[in-house]
């Protein structure tokens, strides 16, 4: 065996056992964050997560903006547990604050009324169904083809505060390219003078890739700043005015 080969050999174990050590670092601070926001719920109850939830991790990073921040009115574009630990957040702080909850599946959305109400949440949470159309040509990207129901939105959030953080989790980031873009667009007229977004995907090379293509258009059109962060299994962009 040439002295190159081991060489190279040692240096690809030495990188792997590396990658194995933050990838275990990365598990137990998921772990750990999971636990915290855990504790808003009455112990035996148990949240389900599916392969499309966001990271405890970034949930854990929303809980926070909301209590540092106090935050009053909050949208999200895409229901699941993210909007159960905010709802209960707010209820056991006694915060308030108002969450918006938009979602295109009717289906999903029944169920999401359902724990809603099982946790006695329902002052707390309205949510708006609004199909996926055409999006306007003003609120598109590039070759982004469908997005929220714009009328219905508008129609739904017409007497409603201007938001102060909001959460883009939908819709589904494979229904369309760029699916996720047009939150801001057309949230533009309806943002407080501080806010945040929270943009996330699930970590995939082309939703990172997604991610900086918005960002870069964020900076140069809508006068953003952000940066994306790898929690868990999600990747998310975090973006507040300058």
């Amino acid at each position: 065996m040439s002295f190159n080969f081991k060489k190279k050999l040692q240096i690809y174990i030495q990188d792997r056992i590396k990658e194995i050590a933050v990838n275990q670092q990365k598990s137990e601070q998921v772990v750990l964050d999971y636990a915290q926001i855990s504790r808003l719920f009455p112990e035996p109850d148990f949240i389900p997560y599916t392969d499309w939830s966001i990271s405890p991790s970034v949930i854990l990073h929303i809980l926070n903006d909301i209590v540092i921040n106090k935050r009053q009115n909050i949208i999200e574009f895409g229901s699941g547990v993210s909007t159960l630990y905010i709802a209960q957040l707010i209820k056991t702080l006694k915060l308030p604050t108002r969450l918006y909850s938009v979602e295109s599946n009717e289906e999903w959305l029944s169920n999401m009324h359902k724990e809603i109400s099982r946790y006695g949440l329902n002052d707390i949470v309205t949510f708006v169904h609004a199909t996926m159309v055409a999006v306007p040509k003003e609120l598109g990207l590039h070759e982004q083809e469908l997005w929220y129901d714009s009328e219905k939105l508008t129609s739904a959030l017409q007497n409603v505060k201007k938001f102060d953080l909001v959460i883009v989790d939908g819709p589904f980031g494979s229904s369309t390219p760029y699916a996720r873009y047009t939150a801001i667009p057309f949230l533009q007229n309806r943002l407080a003078k501080d806010y945040a977004v929270f943009w996330m995907m699930v970590i995939e090379k082309r939703n990172v890739k997604f991610l900086k293509i918005g960002l870069t258009y964020y900076r140069s059109n809508l006068n953003l700043w952000g940066d994306i962060l790898i929690l868990g299994v999600t990747s998310l962009l975090i973006l507040y005015p300058l």
